[in-house]
Parts: structure tokens; C-alpha cells; sequence
């Protein structure tokens, strides 16, 4: 034990001096890692408060956008209707008279196809004997029926559009331009603008997805506003080109 006392003693001035510097560099170490303090000043009642200035909304802006649809009928209508407006007391489909004319080149035209009036006879006589040989027996017959038409059509949204100058749809029923508007489930809202081409025969040959005038479309809207396009059916015109140009409008409505 003495000989470590002795040995302290010894080298006392070594050991004080190797304490001394560890002590600077630990001072030194802290120095370093201290954080310069900022005084905060405080909130003094009165002092000016600047604000950010406000924005200024434009017109167009505020005004709803013309793609928005808002409430939707389902109802189909001719862009090129040129009946008043209303959205109480109106008919979806025109009046009979103004597809007189398509349903009597339809028929002429079926008339022709048929063999003329030579052929009429055979028939009428074929119809007069069927009819002898039935007389006790009812048969009916169920068609589509035409709707019939108003002195007004809808002025609000509806889920059909189309443009097809100088054609109706088929059999004067907006019904033949099909509605494919609740086939896309929940979240479906958007419009499908679609550009066809109809032959003289009413018949759709092809419809196009038209993406610079169609608003919010998903791959199944557009996919069904193409199906049910070419399912559609317009007037038969002895006057219309053999590929004429028109427009369908889809507006889809989430169920």
C-alpha cells in the first residue's frame, strides 16, 4: 500500500496536469454543443398583424362549368329539336307529323324491295285464305309502341343526346336511341361524347369515343356508350348519304 502512496506522490504533478487537460476538453466538447439562445420577444396588445392578401375569385371561376351535370333525367332528346322548352308539361319523343315523311319512304322503300304491286296481290290473296282457315282462332301481336309526341321537349339535363341532322330514331321512338346511363355502378358521373356514322337504313355503323369533348369518362363508360350506340336505330331517309355524320351524348349517373 505504501509503495502506491509513494508511487502518487511520485507523479502528483502528472497526474494533475493529465486531470487539468482532460477538464479543458471537456469544457471545450460542451462549448461546442451549446445552443445559441434567442430572446423571444413578447406580444405587446396593439401590435400590427400583417395579413396575407385575399384572393379574388374571377367569373369564371364562381360560375358552375357546363360538363357539371347536376340533376339528370333519363330521357333521351334530339339536339336539333326545335320545339319550345320546358320542364313541367313536355314530351320526350316530336310529334307524329314530323316523321311522316321518314315512314313513307320506309315503307315505299319496303314496298319496292317486296316486288311491287304484283307482289301485293299474292299476298293480299295469301292473307284472305289464311284468314278463311282461321277465322275461329285469335292470334295477337306485340310491337314496341311509338310514343307519341308534345309541343314541348325537356329543357334540363338528360342522359341521351344526340345530333343527326333531318334524322328521328326509329319509328318517331327515342326510345331506339338506348340509354346505357345506370351500367357503370357506384361512382360513375361523367359525360361520353361519341361521333357515328348512320347509313340511309338507320342502321349505326360505327361510333367513336371523342375524348376532347367528354368530361369525367372511365374505360367502362365509355366501353357501354359504344355497345349501346351501335345498338341504336334511327329513321329510314330515301335523302340520306349512305355514311352520314351525327353525335351521341351519354351522361352516366352513379347508382
Amino acid at each position: 500500500m505504501n509503495r502506491f502512496f509513494d508511487l502518487i506522490d511520485k507523479n502528483k504533478f502528472g497526474i494533475i496536469a493529465a486531470f487539468a487537460a482532460y477538464m479543458l476538453i471537456f469544457m471545450y466538447l460542451q462549448m461546442r454543443s451549446y445552443t445559441e439562445y434567442f430572446p423571444i420577444t413578447p406580444f405587446h396588445e396593439g401590435a400590427s398583424i400583417q395579413k396575407e392578401p385575399e384572393i379574388e375569385l374571377d367569373k369564371e371561376q364562381i360560375e358552375v362549368p357546363q360538363d357539371f351535370q347536376g340533376q339528370v333525367k333519363n330521357l333521351a332528346r334530339d339536339r336539333n329539336d326545335k320545339r319550345e322548352k320546358s320542364d313541367e308539361n313536355y314530351s320526350q319523343n316530336q310529334s307524329a307529323a314530323s316523321a311522316s315523311q321518314s315512314v313513307k319512304d320506309y315503307e315505299k322503300k319496303l314496298f319496292e324491295e317486296a316486288g311491287g304491286a304484283a307482289e301485293r296481290e299474292r299476298i293480299k290473296q295469301q292473307m284472305e285464305n289464311d284468314k278463311q282457315k282461321k277465322s275461329n282462332t285469335t292470334t295477337t301481336k306485340t310491337n314496341k309502341p311509338a310514343q307519341t309526341g308534345g309541343d314541348k321537349s325537356y329543357s334540363g339535363n338528360v342522359m341521351v343526346e344526340w345530333s343527326l341532322t333531318g334524322r328521328n330514331p326509329h319509328q318517331n321512338n327515342n326510345w331506339y336511341v338506348r340509354n346505357p346511363g345506370y351500367t357503370c355502378g357506384v361512382g360513375s358521373n361523367g359525360t361520353v361524347v361519341l361521333d357515328i356514322k348512320v347509313n340511309a337504313n338507320g342502321d349505326v355503323l360505327s361510333a367513336n369515343y371523342n375524348s376532347s369533348q367528354s368530361f369525367g369518362a372511365n374505360p367502362c363508360m365509355i366501353e357501354q356508350a359504344i355497345k349501346y350506340a351501335k345498338m341504336s336505330r334511327f329513321a329510314f331517309s330515301s335523302s340520306a348519304p349512305k355514311s352520314q355524320d351525327g353525335t351521341i351524348i351519354y351522361r352516366f349517373v352513379s347508382q
